[in-house]
């Protein structure tokens, strides 16, 4: 799409939102010039063309990482905007992005596990957007979901620094009475992989449910500073 079409559709949208009062969000020009990137599979952080990647000195709670790509422009204002902006054909428009991602990738047997949400903080937003995300991804990948999890009130992760988010306690996160997991392959759904504690934690819980593997998709990875140098 050139510029001249995407500015015509941004102009149509603002038109008939304004004027005739009907909302038609796009979520194709918002993610105009994105291109799917694959990470390392053990952490998802972007492969480096010199030097280890990050993860060689951590020791990871799951199997494999699957993303749509980096958190930057234009990927996480359109994951911002799903959040918090209530925007649910972008958070359907990623999910369906990343279930094709991850369909035909993924051992058989598997099921879509989503990070969940407290219930307090979805009533404030309005949306639980990590759900919604999950139900594309199971639309467009064949898997059944299962929410297996359920979570505490706690501070927003997003509120945090780095070293608060890792220090997030394991109690936050509970298993569902019968979680009909046993020895399935989770596939576990958030929006964005930062530190990687909320879902450690999750998959603590989930192998202590007895699942064969757990593998992780999100929408994307932030990039965090390699040790020694400044960002």
């Amino acid at each position: 799409m050139d510029s001249a079409s995407k500015q015509w559709q941004l102009f149509l949208d603002d038109f008939l939102d304004d004027w005739l009062g009907i909302e038609l969000p796009r979520p194709k020009v918002a993610m105009e010039g994105f291109e799917q990137e694959d990470g390392c599979s053990w952490c998802g952080e972007t492969l480096r063309a010199f030097g280890k990647c990050p993860c060689s000195t951590r020791r990871l709670k799951w199997n494999r990482v699957f993303r749509l790509g980096a958190y930057a422009p234009p990927l996480s204002t359109s994951i911002l905007q799903g959040k918090y902006a209530v925007w649910e054909n972008m958070l359907a428009y990623l999910g369906k992005h990343l279930g094709l991602r991850i369909r035909g990738c993924v051992p058989p047997n598997s099921v879509i596990v989503p990070v969940p949400m407290p219930m307090f903080r979805r009533y404030l937003r309005n949306i639980d957007h990590t759900e919604v995300i999950a139900k594309h991804v199971s639309k467009h990948s064949g898997i059944q979901i299962r929410k297996a999890l359920w979570r505490r009130e706690s501070t927003p992760q997003a509120a945090k620094t780095a070293s608060m988010r890792k220090s997030l306690a394991n109690k936050t996160m509970h298993l569902r009475p019968w979680p009909r997991i046993k020895g399935k392959n989770v596939i576990l759904i958030d929006d964005v992989l930062t530190t990687g504690k909320t879902l450690e934690i999750a998959t603590n819980h989930l192998k202590s449910a007895g699942v064969l593997s757990v593998q992780v998709a999100v929408l994307a990875v932030t990039e965090m500073p390699q040790k020694g140098k400044k960002k």
